[in-house]
C-alpha cells in the first residue's frame, strides 16, 4: 500500500448524520486502500461528529467549521486540507462502487502519457436506474468547448490530479452552485477524458425535470443571479462566438433572474440580448410580466406555477431554468 499514491476523497456535510453511514462505508469498503476521507462539517448541530468518529478509522479526517458558511466555503476548506495525489468529491448522500478508486487510479496512470489530468465517469441515479449525465456515450476526450457549449450536461463523477488545483483555484463562496466556473477554468487548461463506467451512485430523487432544484433556486434568487452574472461575465463572449444559441439561453436565464431579483433594467436588457439568439417562452413571459409586477411578486407567481405544475406533472415551461 505504501507504493500506491494517496487518494483524497472530500466530503462536505451539514446536519445529515442520518445519511453519512452509507457514504462513509462506501469509501472504507474500497478495494484501493491508500486513501484519506476528508470530511468538512459545515457547522452541524446534529450528531454528525459522533457519527464520523464512530468509525474509528485513521484515514477519516474530520474537520468542523464553527458556523455554517455554505457548501462553497466547505469545498474550499476541503481543497486546503486534501493531501493526496488524486482528488475527487463524494456528496454525503451518495456512495462509491467498491472498485471506484482502483479503476480511477489505474485509468489515470494509463492515460498519463497523453497528459490527461481529469477523468469523468458516469453516475447512476439509482431512483430512476439511469445515468445522471448525458451528451457523451463513447470513451474519449472531454473538451472545454463541450462543457462551454453544453454538449455535455448533467452529473458526472470527476477525478483529477491534485496538483492542477492552484492556490487561486477556489470556489466563489458568494455564489449558488458555482462549481461550473471552476470546471470551465480547469478544462480550459487541462486535458480531460470520459470513461463510460459507473463508479458513483446518486441517491437524490431529482425527478426528470429537476423542479425541486428550480424551487430551491427561486428561494435563493440573489445568489443565483450573482452566479449567472459571473458565468456570463467570464465566459459569455467566448460562448457567443462558439455557440450563440447557448449564449442566448444563458443570457435569458440571467435576465429572468435579474428581473426576479428586482434588477429590472439590467434584466430586460439581458432578455432582449437573449431574444436575438433564441426565443424562449419562459423568458418572454417573465420579461412581459416585469412591466406589471415587482420582482418579489413575480417570484411568488413563478413559485405558484411550480407548485401547480408539480401536482400536474407538467414542467416544460420552466424546466431549463433549473439546469
Amino acid at each position: 500500500m505504501d507504493t500506491e499514491p494517496l487518494f483524497s476523497i472530500v466530503m462536505a456535510t451539514y446536519n445529515r448524520a442520518h445519511l453519512l453511514q452509507r457514504a462513509i462505508s462506501s469509501v472504507l469498503n474500497q478495494s484501493y486502500r491508500n486513501f484519506e476521507l476528508v470530511i468538512v462539517d459545515d457547522g452541524s448541530t446534529d450528531n454528525t461528529e459522533e457519527t464520523c468518529r464512530s468509525f474509528g478509522d485513521r484515514r477519516i479526517a474530520y474537520f468542523k467549521q464553527e458556523t455554517n458558511k455554505g457548501i462553497m466555503a466547505a469545498r474550499n476548506r476541503q481543497l486546503e486540507l486534501a493531501k493526496g495525489e488524486y482528488l475527487a468529491i463524494l456528496d454525503d448522500d451518495d456512495e462509491l462502487t467498491p472498485e471506484a478508486l482502483k479503476v480511477a487510479v489505474g485509468k489515470l496512470a494509463e492515460l498519463s502519457t497523453g497528459d490527461v489530468k481529469i477523468l469523468w465517469f458516469d453516475r447512476l441515479n439509482c431512483e430512476q436506474n439511469r445515468r445522471s449525465g448525458y451528451g457523451v456515450t463513447d470513451e474519449g476526450p472531454i473538451r472545454y468547448e463541450d462543457l462551454l457549449c453544453e454538449r455535455v450536461r448533467g452529473d458526472f463523477w470527476q477525478v483529477m490530479r491534485r496538483d492542477i488545483i492552484g492556490d487561486s483555484d477556489r470556489f466563489d463562496e458568494r455564489l449558488w452552485c458555482g462549481e461550473i466556473l471552476l470546471w470551465l477554468r480547469l478544462l480550459r487548461k487541462f486535458k480531460a477524458h470520459y470513461v463510460p463506467k459507473v463508479l458513483y451512485i446518486n441517491h437524490r430523487p431529482y425527478g426528470g425535470e429537476r423542479v425541486s432544484a428550480l424551487r430551491t433556486m427561486l428561494k435563493n434568487v440573489p445568489r443565483v443571479t450573482l452566479t449567472n452574472k459571473a458565468l456570463v461575465e467570464e465566459f459569455g463572449q467566448e460562448t457567443k462566438v462558439v455557440c450563440p444559441a447557448v449564449y442566448g439561453r444563458r443570457m435569458g436565464i440571467l435576465g429572468a433572474f435579474e428581473i426576479l431579483n428586482d434588477e429590472k433594467g439590467q434584466g430586460r436588457r439581458a432578455c432582449l440580448e437573449s431574444f436575438k439568439y433564441r426565443k424562449w417562452s419562459a423568458v418572454w413571459i417573465v420579461f412581459l410580466l416585469s412591466f406589471i409586477f415587482s420582482g418579489k411578486q413575480l417570484r411568488s407567481i413563478v413559485l405558484g406555477y411550480v407548485r401547480v405544475a408539480e401536482k400536474l406533472g407538467r414542467f416544460r415551461l420552466l424546466r431549463k431554468m433549473a439546469v
